[in-house]
């Protein structure tokens, strides 16, 4: 080596030990308020509203760098910024662009509330890591590769062709060529962010295969550990042997799937290419953590809870009680995963009760690993089942949080849907574990005497503490109580669900008196939905433009009665990080309240909605989802029209008019929604095709608002 490379090697090296000096300053000076499992919420953004993130919302779609992606995102308040997690991938950054001080500039990095495994490179600079990604890697190295990655897809200008222009352009060839090219971006942003950034960083060359098993198997939960019986079952009772897998489906090699139709290429070449390309390099020197282990190994758990917290808002209860089944393992007596978990199985039990089963979980033979045991298990409970093994875990919850008002909701919510919905009577739940016969209770000095049967005596039976015996026609359910039924709070909980259901039938015979009192009401800006003739989405602005038309609407109808209408939208001409938080919330208050498909539930977010209800000054909220497409050009009770004209000569313009016009199918679902308690004030749906859909719906939806506030005077 001359004195020339000796030279340039010392002022690498002092750049390199700058960095590092830089990164401890900020590590220290600026760091963030540090996230934690132990009084884990859904993370919020923090500190000012990015200038980038606000410039982005505001480009014009004209501009090269608009991304209809990152806006999209933003409006649904998806993206996450200014907490500890973003901290730690800026400080992964600057270790992979010491010597890159403009791109440094370029790039920013934030962090998207999303459970699918992916990092996506924006054209402004925008790099976008999932809380999945964050939640499934195992060391920083990986963390950095993927960053490497994602800023060489922006430093190589990779955008997707969607040219369409030459011959043999069918649907096949347009398909191949576009996803071809995008192999060859995976190839390429591999290539230089490895022998480029990565290189150039303390980061280890060892930490591939991980990478690649990351990326390779990132459908599969956090843990692959057996599901275990005692999870659902106690001493008190069992559940059929046929209700559990003697053995699941294993998770077959993937390393050899053909990629041809993939968007992305085989991981395995990948994998391979990589390697290749570092194959020569040394490793010496080079870490697998820059950053305390201890600070990763906590953020990923922070991401892992997220992801379950995103489970439950997607109601994918299926994938949220397995992976709280695994975080549990490392945290047994975690606060938000007791509760996450009394929510997944009560989510899951509303929805059995209404017949949806497959809006929650997939079928047990499309599932691989330890999680098909938990998907069986599912499909083989009946309604019932269902809602008593929800209350347990509600009822378990509830002994660590007796205050929870959460809690306290849904298992009575629970207690109703049983003794009530369901029929089930108290003396339907044995006192006695499964399989206790008579001649045992006796021997332990037990009363064998017969049950009465009539209402009345079974009141005083109950009041009296007499304990239910087993009975021959008995299944699992009817023990599944055991060590609660006799509890004096559960006692009135079930009194007061069986009075109230009657005091509430009697009042809906009578009035409308469950209608509230309130002076303002929130208005949602309303889901417009416009197709064009082939079913596509037209276009975003089409749909804004017409949603919003509907929301001015609705606010004039409730000011004529002279109720405040209180909008809930997000100005990011001027944001500010408070209101976006806030309208986080609502969001994912929404996507929870869409994802219930009309169910009538304690929606799993709105227990962080009190706050903001305090705020607006009200919990009502008004939701319109709107979808209007076009019908058919002839329908049948046009024939009739013209046959009115020899009759009715006058009518000649209004027969002309209607057969010449084509109909619409408008579809209006108006609902009006106490958002803490997740109880419908008001409710109603338009389905029906029109030839004047848009003032069918607007007079719909004027028409609605005007009942619910007739009602409520």
């Amino acid at each position: 080596m001359d004195v020339c490379d000796t030279s340039l090697q010392n002022h690498l090296n002092m750049k390199k030990l700058f960095a590092s000096i830089l990164l401890l300053v900020c590590m220290t000076a600026f760091a963030q308020p540090q996230l934690s499992v132990n009084n884990y919420a859904p993370i919020e953004s923090q500190g000012n509203f990015p200038a980038d993130l606000r410039n982005a919302a505001n480009t014009p779609k004209s501009a090269k760098t608009y991304s209809p992606f990152l806006v999209s995102m933003l409006q649904y308040g998806r993206i996450i910024y200014g907490t500890e997690m973003n901290q730690y991938l800026d400080n992964i950054k600057e270790q992979l662009l010491v010597n890159y001080p403009q791109l440094q500039q370029e790039i920013h990095i934030y962090v998207l509330q999303s459970s699918i495994v992916n990092a996506y490179s924006l054209p402004d600079g925008t790099v976008l890591v999932t809380m999945g990604m964050l939640a499934q890697v195992t060391n920083e190295a990986e963390l950095a590769f993927v960053l490497a990655h994602e800023i060489a897809h922006y430093s190589e200008h990779h955008t997707r062709d969607y040219n369409t222009k030459g011959k043999n352009n069918d649907a096949v060839s347009r398909y191949m060529r576009y996803h071809q090219f995008s192999r060859e971006q995976e190839f390429a942003a591999d290539r230089v962010g490895l022998t480029t950034y990565y290189k150039d960083s303390p980061y280890s060359y060892e930490i591939l295969d991980g990478l690649f098993d990351v990326l390779l198997y990132s459908d599969l939960p956090f843990n692959e550990i057996p599901f275990q019986r005692s999870e659902v079952e106690t001493n008190f009772y069992q559940f059929p042997d046929n209700y559990f897998l003697k053995t699941v489906a294993n998770i077959p090699d993937r390393s050899n799937i053909i990629d041809t139709l993939l968007t992305h290429p085989n991981v395995e070449k990948r994998r391979t290419i990589a390697k290749g390309l570092v194959n020569n390099l040394s490793n010496a020197g080079r870490k697998t953590f820059v950053q305390p282990e201890e600070q990763f190994t906590r953020l990923r758990n922070v991401a892992r809870f997220a992801c379950i917290d995103q489970f439950l808002i997607n109601h994918d209860y299926d994938k949220a009680i397995y992976n709280i089944y695994v975080m549990e393992q490392t945290f047994p007596n975690n606060a938000y995963l007791q509760r996450a978990k009394a929510t997944a199985y009560y989510g899951a039990a509303k929805h059995k009760a209404s017949g949806q089963t497959s809006t929650f979980m997939e079928s047990y033979r499309d599932v691989e690993g330890e999680q098909q045991q938990v998907n069986y298990l599912l499909s083989k409970m009946n309604r019932n089942e269902y809602a008593v093994l929800a209350l347990r875990k509600a009822w378990a919850a509830l002994q660590s949080a007796p205050e929870d008002e959460y809690l306290q909701s849904i298992a009575k919510d629970l207690i109703s849907d049983i003794f009530v919905k369901n029929k089930m009577r108290f003396i339907d739940f044995c006192d006695y574990p499964q399989g206790t016969s008579l001649e045992e209770i006796a021997q332990t000095g037990g009363d064998t005497t017969q049950q009465k049967s009539s209402k009345y005596d079974r009141i005083k039976q109950q009041n009296m503490n007499i304990k239910v015996l087993p009975d021959p026609k008995f299944k699992t359910v009817n023990y599944m109580l055991v060590d609660i039924h006799s509890d004096s709070l559960f006692k009135a909980w079930v009194n007061d669900a069986v009075v109230n259901a009657e005091m509430q039938a009697v009042l809906e015979s009578v009035s409308d008196a469950h209608i509230g009192n309130e002076n303002s009401v929130i208005i949602a800006t309303p889901i417009y939905l416009i197709y064009d003739n082939n079913g596509r989405i037209k276009s975003r602005e089409a749909n804004r433009r017409n949603a919003e038309q509907l929301q001015k609407l609705m606010c004039r109808a409730l000011k004529r009665h002279k109720i405040t209408p209180v909008t809930l939208s997000m100005d990011f001409a001027k944001p500010e990080t408070d209101a976006y938080n806030n309208f986080m919330k609502m969001r994912r208050w929404n996507d929870d309240f869409t994802n219930a498909g009309g169910l009538e539930m304690r929606y799993h977010t709105s227990e962080y909605l009190d706050e903001i209800a305090a705020d607006l000054g009200s919990r009502k909220l008004c939701f319109v989802h709107v979808t209007y497409a076009p019908g058919r050009a002839f329908f049948p009770s046009k024939i009739y029209l013209p046959w009115l004209i020899p009759a009715f000569p006058y009518t000649l313009p209004v027969v002309v008019g209607t057969l010449s016009l084509r109909t619409h199918d408008v579809d209006v679902d108006f609902r009006i929604i106490d958002v803490v308690d997740g109880k419908t004030e008001a409710s109603g749906r338009y389905s029906k095709s029109e030839v004047m859909g848009k003032a069918y719906i607007n007079g719909y939806v004027y028409q609605k608002l005007e009942q619910y506030v007739r009602r409520k005077n």
